[in-house]
Order: structure tokens, then sequence, then C-alpha cells
């Protein structure tokens, strides 16, 4: 909220703005990849990295306070009543505040991906496409426990994501460096019916 910012940076200065810090269940704008021209290349900029399997499915932000979640889509748009059995895994995780950043999937039952429309259709109403269930895959986390961790490097935050998330619900992930084991991964990921990988760079932030 840029009104909001303006007014703390005019009467707090930089102490004021070094307190700002996400507020549950007020979503923020996901971190977005540019693309390379292949695993190679993309290696050759990274250098070792978080392989990760790449989801046709819809971005989702999912907030936890106790009890209480909500899930945000790419837009900031709340879509909870929507998707019950999003809402009802991650109660389920250890932890008692969460902002986790990851995909709603449509699978079918060999667990490879449905259409993106089918998916999608979840997020509408009246749909035929409502009694299918969607599967959530998380990445990355923003938040935990009362502490915001967007700052932190990836490879902490994937320390964390793999003590909160239980494997199920985390995305098939491959730290290396070596191009090859990275191109053997993206094959893999190809041939489960999935659209390609993402490569993430260890020591980087979170930014929105």
């Amino acid at each position: 909220d840029v009104a909001e910012v303006a007014v703390l940076a005019k009467d707090g200065g930089r102490e004021g703005l070094a307190g700002v810090g996400l507020r549950l269940f007020r979503p923020v704008l996901p971190m977005l990849a540019k693309t390379a021209g292949g695993v190679e290349e993309g290696m050759e900029k990274v250098g070792e990295a978080a392989v990760e399997r790449k989801l046709d499915g819809a971005r989702i932000q999912v907030h936890r306070n106790g009890t209480e979640v909500r899930v945000f889509t790419r837009n900031l748009n709340e879509v909870t009543d929507r998707v019950p059995e999003i809402v009802a895994a991650v109660a389920a995780f250890p932890a008692h505040t969460l902002v986790l950043d990851g995909e709603a999937i449509a699978l079918d039952v060999r667990g490879r991906p449905r259409s993106f429309q089918v998916t999608m259709g979840r997020f509408g109403s009246g749909t035929e496409e409502a009694a299918i269930e969607l599967s959530a895959f998380f990445f990355d986390v923003l938040h935990v426990d009362g502490e915001d961790v967007f700052d932190r490097p990836t490879r902490e935050r994937l320390e964390i994501i793999d003590r909160v998330v239980p494997e199920q619900h985390r995305v098939p992930r491959l730290i290396t460096d070596d191009p090859t084991a990275a191109a053997d991964f993206f094959n893999e990921t190809l041939a489960a019916g999935h659209e390609g990988v993402m490569l993430k760079a260890l020591d980087a932030p979170y930014e929105a």
C-alpha cells in the first residue's frame, strides 16, 4: 500500500519502515520467474540450484493462523470457500502461523495432470469440474510461527518447507550443480506430464 508506506516513511523514517512485515490474511504479489533457453543455460546463470518441477496449475498463496486458513490466487483474490480440501490439508500442517506459496492442480487417478482448464474450473462457480479434487503442492514459505522468512535465502526457506509441509504436499525438487542431473530431472518431469522445471538460486531471497 503506497499511501500507507509513505505515511510510515514520513512519520517514522527508516525505523518506521523497518517494522513493516507481512500481515496474515493480507496477500502479497508472488515472486515470478524469467525464462531460459534450456536447462544448461539456466544452470550457467544460477549455478547450484534447487531444480523444481513446474506444475501447470493455479498459483495459490495460503495463509494460516491457528485453525483459520485462507487461500488466495495469483491475483490476490480469495477463493477459500472453493477449495476446502486445500484448507483441510494446510490446517493439519505442524505450525501455528504460515504463509505458503504453491500450486493447486487437478490430477488423474495415475497422478498425471489434468488439463489446465479443468484445474481452473474449480475456481469458477457452478461448473461441472467442481466435483474434481485439487491437490496442493508448495514450493516456498514467506512466514512461519510468528516470523517473516521471505528475506532468508532459498536454501533456508526450503529447510523450513521440509519441516512443516508433508512430502506429499511439496513440489518435487533436486538440489544440484550438475547440468546433466538437472537435465535428467527435467526429462523425468516432462515424462510425468508436467511442463518443465524452475531453477532457483540457493542464496536468493523471496522477491514479490
